[in-house]
């Protein structure tokens, strides 16, 4: 019902305005120990009397910290209701716990605000239960310190905003919601049936010993506009049963100076739009793993509009392919991506597929489907070297490649081949199998002329075909259609297909965004 503002007045005139709210609350703490509990006086009142005086009082409280170091002595400070405590700023208000317990706590069916203030504890700074905790602006220093949320059997939810926590996010439970914009973690772990998973903005990068994002669950996760970075698995996806999870969705991110790849046993789809992978190395946990991608039974990846460069992975033996790794039952389609200087790390010995490995032996099917990428060996690796770009292992496996750039050397063997290829242009060779009548083979690396790696729009660099190149206007027009009618600045193919270009990015075409920065 729509209540009429000249009613809205009257009320007012008559007192009932100030009744609405007259049961909130708001307490100065003025001492800043941890004395034995009393009341919550004028003069003369702690954090825990506040808070103790709070939870007996009806309605929304908020609890008032000036600049300052407050100590927690006697245990966990447990709020209850609906409760915002307010500090003077994370650079200016500080609460320091003794390190034996939880720090602060929402306690089951209420609603925590925390909003400028660092926290210091050995033990989770912030908890909830079937309820609710939002964080803004809180710094949490310490690497050793988690900030999280328990949903216990009911649904809760956290938010964090404009934070920084040097430590763990963690959120457990059997549902709830775990979103963050703005801040920065030093880990994100989602572990629950139905937990789900929002980031905006946010900068993961640390010293994780595990990983940057794991996500444990069955419920959707979506990161957008973030780094991360630094990291042992920049995300890790996990199912909880036997269920197919629900969408995992990463848009404009990037991935950079990761020390092992995504992975995991997942079902369900997968989604990465406009992300880079950027010097990604594999370290000592990782030796035989490629840097970027491990595709294996389970999540069903979507890459569209990609630049992997300079990453550099394990490998050699049992596992192909130094930037990306699909193997038996794994399933993975790439649409309008770049791969530029991407090798295995030293001293990998027998590696070969150094952008891209299919390994898929004789039986459980294994997709690498690929559209309109521009692949280019690594600057370092001779025209010879074999399987400079991609090698197919297996007769399961199930590669096709369609209007792309290999402008490198193919490694078949084991009873693999290109199950289906049409309107590629392979430089300069002959070593893809592909059929000569419909795709074109051994071009001179004269005749692409597509420049260096730069900012021609779009998230990421890329290569753009000069005019004259060999690149332009010789797609097939069947399969141009699925780059969605976009290249990899989300510059607009020909709607017509016909005269559509080969590779990653279509020369001469306009944004399909409405302002000239990329904003939508």
């Amino acid at each position: 019902m729509r209540v009429r503002p000249m009613l809205v007045r009257l009320l007012l005139s008559l007192g009932l305005g100030a009744a609405m709210s007259a049961n909130a609350a708001t307490f100065v703490v003025t001492r800043a120990d941890d004395p034995v509990p009393g009341g919550c006086l004028t003069g003369d009142c702690s954090l825990r009397e506040a808070i103790n005086a709070a939870a007996i009082t009806p309605g929304a409280d908020t609890i008032v910290l000036a600049a300052g170091l407050y100590s927690v002595t006697r245990g966990e400070l447990a709020v209850s209701g609906d409760v915002s405590i307010e500090g003077a700023g994370s650079a200016s208000t500080r609460i320091v716990g003794s390190g034996t317990s939880v720090l602060l706590r929402s306690t089951a069916l209420s609603t925590m605000t925390l909003r400028g203030m660092q926290l210091a504890s050995d033990l989770l700074a912030a908890f909830g239960d079937g309820g609710s905790v939002v964080l803004r602006d809180i710094l949490v220093a310490d690497t050793a310190t988690s900030v999280g949320l328990d949903s216990g059997t009911g649904f809760a939810s956290i938010r964090i905003d404009e934070s920084r926590i040097a430590g763990k996010l963690i959120c457990l439970g059997t549902s709830g919601n775990c979103s963050a914009a703005d801040s920065e973690f030093g880990e994100v772990l989602v572990s629950g049936e139905q937990m789900t998973l929002t980031l905006d903005r946010v900068e993961v990068a640390g010293t994780a010993s595990e990983f940057g994002v794991a996500f444990q669950s069955n419920g959707t996760a979506t990161i957008r506009d973030s780094t991360i970075r630094n990291q042992p698995s920049p995300l890790r996806l996990n199912p909880v049963g036997g269920a197919r999870g629900d969408p995992v969705l990463v848009q404009r991110t990037r991935f950079i100076g990761n020390r092992g790849p995504m992975l995991g046993s997942r079902d369900g789809m997968v989604t990465l739009e406009d992300v880079e992978f950027r010097d990604n190395i594999v370290g000592n946990d990782y030796l035989s793993a490629p840097a970027v991608l491990f595709a294996q039974s389970g999540p069903e990846w979507r890459i569209n509009r990609a630049l992997f460069v300079g990453n550099r992975g394990g490998g050699g033996g049992t596992i192909d392919g130094a930037v990306v790794g699909v193997i038996a039952g794994g399933n993975l389609v790439m649409t309008n991506v770049t791969f530029a200087d991407n090798t295995f790390r030293t001293g990998v010995v027998g590696g070969i597929g150094h952008a891209i490995g299919v390994r898929a032996g004789t039986t459980e099917s294994t997709i690498a489907w690929i559209f309109h990428a521009t692949l280019r060996r690594a600057s370092s690796l001779t025209p010879t070297t074999v399987g400079s770009l991609l090698s197919i292992r297996g007769s399961a496996a199930n590669v096709r490649v369609y209007n792309s750039l290999v402008d490198g050397t193919c490694a078949i063997s084991e009873g693999g081949a290109m199950f289906q290829a049409v309107g590629n242009i392979e430089s300069t060779g002959f070593t893809c199998g592909m059929n000569s009548t419909i795709n074109q083979l051994g071009v001179p690396a004269s005749a692409l002329t597509i420049g260096s790696l730069a900012n021609h729009g779009g998230f990421t660099r890329t290569f753009l075909p000069a005019a004259g190149s060999a690149l332009i206007g010789n797609a097939s027009p069947t399969w141009c259609p699925f780059t969605f009618g976009i290249d990899q600045r989300r510059y607009v193919r020909p709607t017509s297909w016909v005269g559509c270009d080969v590779g990653a990015v279509e020369a001469g075409a306009v944004s399909d965004l409405l302002f000239a920065d990329d904003f939508e």
